[in-house]
């Protein structure tokens, strides 16, 4: 099953949205919006908030850390999409991902008690808290082992929203596998360079990936939202099969027109490049072809279990890998973050 029932299509009364701006916020609003949900949002950018506001959602100036502004975002919702987050980025200040995923998590959670309307507070996390997983997938059950800043301060945000299941607030715990699609922008340079064919892997051990398309990951995350089932759980979000780097990037290269060229990068070689991109100043580091967060991405395998999310939530991805990427280069290419053409 891949579509909602008819009387589970979109949760009941207002709901709210943290992150509304993001990817993954974005497409949430825009389908809500699509089936006349009222949506609030709690927005940090006055400029994006007007932009929402055009589109006839509710908006909140202010930051998830702001009390003021959660405890006006917050009267008397039906639901809450925390989706609120702050990538890793090379350079940025580590208090900024705890203040964003954790403090900004508890003040909402603590904002949300005694709601009279709310019904449900869905929390996006993300696979990440679990580490490198190894060829064998992990379930729900497995031990948080986060690798930096930005999977640690999730991992701490999802465990104070666990904490709250013990008195029957009714949270949700969705942990993303590897989220892509149009209106991507986090993953734009990986296929920029497989379409200039500069891509080669890593080592000679394959790396396995756990990728969902957009719309397949809106679609979980309503039924987070709506399923009774779901309350009090956490589940794994992501394709029904892992997916070789190695074949993700030749997918990308295919919906590109090219192909991928042989050859693979010895890991000794791609260590020390990696301790060359670290060592550059913050300002160079995203120009850098390489560096250790991004080796670890490129080496280290993570496959999730994703069975719960088809017994409770009755979930299964539709989207296949070939149509979600063929999708996502055509939308790079419309908007102008690939070329046109490969020859381009």
């Amino acid at each position: 099953m891949s579509e909602l029932d008819d009387a589970e299509v979109v949760p009941r009364g207002e709901v709210l949205i943290t992150g509304a701006t993001g990817f993954l916020g974005g497409s949430l609003l825009s389908r809500l919006l699509d089936e006349r949900v009222p949506v609030r949002a709690l927005v940090r950018s006055p400029a994006k908030a007007m932009q929402l506001a055009v589109r006839g959602v509710e908006t909140i100036v202010g930051d998830v850390s702001e009390p003021d502004a959660v405890k006006r975002a917050v009267d008397n919702v039906a639901v809450v999409y925390h989706l609120a987050g702050k990538l890793l980025e090379p350079g940025e200040a580590l208090d900024e991902y705890r203040r964003t995923h954790v403090e900004g998590t508890k003040l909402l959670l603590e904002c949300c008690q005694g709601q009279p309307r709310l019904e449900r507070f869905v929390h996006c996390s993300t696979t990440g808290v679990l580490g490198a997983t190894g060829d064998r997938r992990a379930d729900e059950t497995a031990e948080l082992r986060p690798t930096n800043v930005y999977e640690a301060t999730k991992a701490e945000a999802e465990l104070a929203v666990q904490a709250t299941w013990a008195d029957g607030f009714p949270a949700v715990v969705a942990r993303p596998g590897l989220v892509y699609g149009p209106g991507d922008l986090h993953l734009v340079k990986f296929f920029r360079t497989v379409l200039r064919r500069q891509f080669r892997p890593i080592g000679r051990r394959p790396v396995w990936l756990h990728p969902i398309y957009i719309d397949d990951m809106t679609d979980a995350l309503i039924r987070c939202g709506v399923r009774p089932s779901a309350v009090g759980e956490c589940f794994h979000l992501a394709g029904p099969q892992p997916v070789s780097l190695e074949h993700l990037a030749a997918t990308i290269a295919d919906a590109g027109g090219t192909t991928l060229p042989r050859g693979r990068i010895p890991l000794p070689a791609a260590r020390a490049l990696a301790v060359v991109g670290d060592s550059l100043p913050a300002r160079l580091k995203p120009s850098a072809p390489l560096t250790r967060s991004r080796l670890a991405f490129l080496t280290h395998s993570r496959t999730y279990g994703v069975t719960k999310a088809q017994h409770l939530l009755e979930f299964v991805a539709p989207t296949d890998l070939p149509t979600g990427m063929a999708r996502t280069v055509a939308w790079y290419r419309q908007h102008g973050y690939l070329p046109p053409d490969v020859a381009a």
